[in-house]
């Protein structure tokens, strides 16, 4: 079984459409931003892969506390992250999707410990046959990924990711949680963002609204590609 891990619910949907035999099973009762999460398991079939997808909510602390759920119910063979993020390179624009090689948390600082995308204290690398499954393209990227509970559109926020992780190629808000909490549990990951603003570009943020059905869509089609030849 391969498990997906989508923070919000237009993340989720633009997969969900995509399943066939959906069976619904209730999750435990969890506490969200002043009301119950519905956190939903939805178990179904992309082809012939059995699957399970469910909403963790925004930011690092509930997509780890769903990625340790869903392995310990599910004990899948894979684990999906998937949604949009914003690009931080410049070559990368709205609709593009990155698929990451490795993720990492932008704000994390230990003072004696290596603050860079290859660390192997901050950062986790994805699974690379899952990588190897799709080909980069005009519009595919592979490359680095950071997260933080931040939305980034700053460029007080934009200097410290560039200083420590120029290569990165978007910037999003879950990924490192869950690469973290995957490593621990010995669990392959794959993390895939499609671009809902360019961080490069100021005031970006604000069409994010307006790109995110579109983007999730991109997301989700690359995912199945994954799911069906994994």
């Amino acid at each position: 079984m391969i498990g997906i891990i989508c923070a919000m619910s237009e993340e989720r949907d633009a997969l969900l459409k995509l399943m066939k035999d959906v069976k619904v099973k209730k999750g435990q009762k969890l506490f969200y931003q002043g009301k119950i999460l519905n956190n939903e398991y939805y178990l179904g079939k992309i082809g012939s892969k059995d699957v399970v997808l469910v909403r963790s909510g925004i930011g690092k602390v509930f997509a780890s506390i769903i990625c340790v759920k869903l392995i310990e119910k599910f004990k899948p063979e894979l684990i999906i992250n998937l949604g949009c993020a914003g690009s931080l390179n410049e070559d990368v624009h709205v609709g593009d999707v990155v698929i990451a090689e490795r993720v990492a948390d932008w704000e994390f600082d230990i003072p004696g410990w290596e603050r860079s995308i290859t660390s192997d204290k901050l950062s986790y690398s994805a699974d690379k046959r899952a990588l190897s499954l799709i080909k980069k393209s005009a519009h595919i990227n592979k490359g680095p990924i950071v997260s933080a509970d931040t939305f980034i559109y700053k460029r007080s926020q934009l200097k410290v990711i560039k200083k420590y992780y120029p290569s990165a190629l978007a910037g999003e808000m879950e990924g490192s949680a869950i690469g973290g909490t995957c490593y621990a549990h010995g669990i392959p990951f794959c993390i895939i963002r499609s671009i809902s603003d360019e961080t490069l570009v100021q005031n970006d943020y604000k069409n994010f609204d307006f790109n995110l059905t579109k983007v999730c869509d991109n997301a989700a089609k690359i995912a199945v590609r994954i799911i069906l030849k994994y």
